[in-house]
């Protein structure tokens, strides 16, 4: 003969029903609760990708002007860009993307500037990515101009 099992159903169902009895005293003779359930999703960027920064130098001082330096960035179109000269010369002068992609622009250097080395720092700013640099490998150097 075979011993008889209780069926473990019944225990399975207090177990389940339990938490609900425990909220029943607590949420009698109160008006439902409006339950708001908002989510944000999160959007992730990418930080934006600088490809080259580079330079040319002209020297203009033998017409009466200054040296100039004109500056172009590479990289992921539709952004904000500057660069600077660096170390302390100019800051975060403004580019213009000429093309999608490259950002071009230009800084004038003071009449008493000369010597160097000195660094072009590209920029390229994503409002929400952040800010990504790339320094010109290729120096500044503006030598002394005699008349």
């Amino acid at each position: 003969m075979t011993a008889h099992r209780p069926s473990r159903t019944p225990r399975l169902a207090a177990i389940l029903a339990l938490p609900a009895l425990l909220l029943l005293p607590l949420s009698a003779g109160c008006p439902k609760p409006k339950m708001v359930l908002e989510l944000q999703g999160s959007i992730m960027y990418e930080k934006p990708t600088l490809r080259e920064v580079s330079h040319t130098l002209t020297d203009r001082r033998a017409a009466g002007g200054r040296v100039v330096v004109e500056v172009t960035v590479l990289g992921d179109p539709g952004l904000a860009a500057s660069f600077d000269v660096s170390p302390a010369i100019a800051a975060r002068q403004p580019m213009v993307e000429a093309q999608a992609g490259r950002y071009v622009g230009s800084f004038s250097f003071p009449a008493d500037i000369y010597g160097g080395p000195y660094t072009i720092i590209g920029r390229l700013q994503h409002e929400r990515a952040g800010e990504v640099i790339r320094r010109d490998p290729e120096p500044v150097t503006i030598t002394l101009y005699g008349p």
